[in-house]
Order: C-alpha cells, then structure tokens, then sequence
C-alpha cells in the first residue's frame, strides 16, 4: 500500500449523524493500517467542495467519508473556473450515507473493509464524470458537477420532499415512500429534450434521466447499462405515464426491467438540453438543486478513481 498522504473530507451528519460517532474509530483503524491520514469535519453545505479545493494544494488523494450529497460535493471540490485543480490528484470514496448509490454501481460494499480493499489493489481508473448548468428558483445560472446522476421531473420533486425529512427508515425504504407519495399528486410537464443536436423529446413527459452511474434512490436501477468510462451519459426518458402506470411498474426499477415498459425510451449522448413548461425540478446525486433550463455536458475520462 503506498504512504501518499491522504486527506479526508468527513460528514459527520451523513448517515443521519451515525458518521459522527463512527468516524474516530474508522479513523483510528487506518492509522493502524499504516495508512498517513488527515482529515476535516464538514460543518454545512457546500464545505465538502470548499475542504478539498483546500486539501489539493497539498494533497494528490482525496478520501470522501460520506453519502451521495457529500461525494458530490468533494468532485465539485477538484475542479476550479472549469478545470482540474490537479490533473494527477486522485479520489477514494468510504460510503456512509443513506443511499450509497454510486457504491452499487462500482459493485463495492459499504464501511471500511471495502474502503481497505479498495486502497490495497492501489487500482486507479480515469471515469467520466457530467458538468450541468441549472438556474436556482431565482433565475440565477449555476453550474455543477456529478459522477452519478441527475433526473428532471419527478425525482427531482421526491428528492426535495425527502431531504425535508429524516431517513431514519434508511435509503431504500426513505427513497421508496417518498417516491411513492410524490407519484400519487405529480404532473407531467411538457418538455423538450435535445441530445446532440437531435429533438427526441417534444411534448408531456414525466421525466428525464442522464445516467453516469447506474442506482437512484437507495438502489433503483434506473440506467442499467451506463457505464462510468464509456464517454457516454445514458438517458432515460419517462414518458406521459400516467400515475397508475407509474405505480404498477416501481417495482422494476430496482431490477433495472423498467426500459422493458411502454413509453420509456433509452438514449446515449454526451450533450442534452431540456426545457420545459411549467419549469421542472432538477435532482442532482440526491440533492434538489434547481430547475430547468438544464444543460448536461460529458467531460471523458474528468476524474481518478480508486476502484
């Protein structure tokens, strides 16, 4: 195992504050293996980016302690003015948080004998990563960046209702019922989605899907063959499903068999525009983030994973 120093980027909140109990003792346990370790505590949003822009002027290995929301924000900490702090700094993720989505699709289990593992094989692999454009609820234009995945529509309105509650229940099941309330009052919006160039969207949608990874939601599988380094978003679009619809077949999406149903289409591409009328929510990696106007751009090959 190489002695690089690392710096960690913990959220002691995440998990429902389960972090914060658990962090000295995983902290301790890699000392013990060796392993030259720093670390800072998150304090509210937006410090996970601000820590590891921080953290790179010293540091080539970053380390995410933390769910979905908190990795987001350390990928958005590598970048500055729209470029790689470090082109050779490199990012390891410990999943502690309610969904862990983005640890399913790198097939890895949660806690620290798979963070161990991870840091033994000393494998590190170039993957994609999606920078989108959004406006706030004000107009103001915002861009991000993302590893996993965003959803216009639907998740967008779930993530938000979820967020203002606890997870006690845990991803799947907080995901799964707020989901489900969500589908019994929402309303299919008319939107327009262009991917490369090409309109393959233009009327009443309930939502739109741009897969980097491949879970949503504590485990759906909402793109199942999206592939983090084939320099190509997948794009799931469902269409005007009415709410029975959408009811009957949730189910599915867990094992990915929903691209199987009537009026959901499949698209690859590397650059998506979607408008829509009335203006829809944008779910970013398990965040409520903005609203459309959205613009999704492929960047190959944008970060360094350990794998």
């Amino acid at each position: 195992m190489n002695n690089n120093p690392w710096f960690a980027v913990v959220n002691p909140a995440s998990a429902n504050g389960q972090t914060r109990r658990i962090w000295p003792k995983i902290y301790k346990s890699l000392l013990d293996q060796g392993i030259n370790l720093e670390f800072a505590y998150t304090t509210g949003p937006g410090d996970a980016t601000t820590l590891t822009r921080q953290a790179l002027q010293n540091y080539a290995q970053i380390l995410s302690v933390g769910g979905d929301g908190t990795l987001n924000e350390v990928v958005n900490g590598f970048f500055a003015d729209q470029k790689l702090i470090n082109p050779e700094a490199s990012l390891a993720v410990l999943s502690h948080g309610t969904g862990g989505d983005f640890q399913r699709t790198l097939n890895q289990k949660r806690g620290l004998p798979s963070l161990l593992e991870v840091l033994q094989r000393e494998k590190i692999i170039p993957i994609d990563c999606g920078l989108v454009q959004y406006e706030d609820a004000s107009g103001q234009l915002y861009t991000r960046y993302f590893l996993n995945a965003a959803d216009v529509g639907l998740g967008g309105v779930a993530v938000s209702r979820i967020n203002q509650r606890s997870k006690f229940l845990g991803g799947k099941l907080s995901f799964l019922l707020g989901g489900i309330l969500t589908i019994l009052t929402y309303e299919n919006k008319n939107m327009k989605c262009v991917i490369d160039g090409k309109v393959v969207v233009n009327g009443p949608t309930n939502s739109i899907w741009i897969g980097n990874g491949r879970f949503v939601g504590g485990g759906m599988m909402i793109a199942p063959h999206a592939e983090l380094d084939d320099g190509l978003f997948n794009i799931i679009v469902l269409g005007d499903l009415p709410i029975f619809k959408v009811l009957r077949h949730l189910p599915k999406i867990y094992q990915g068999h929903h691209l199987e149903v009537p009026g959901v289409t499949v698209y690859r591409g590397k650059e998506i525009s979607i408008i829509s009328n009335p203006s829809a929510y944008l779910e970013l990696d398990g965040e409520h983030l903005g609203f459309t106007p959205v613009h999704f751009s492929l960047i190959p090959q944008g970060i360094r994973l350990w794998t």
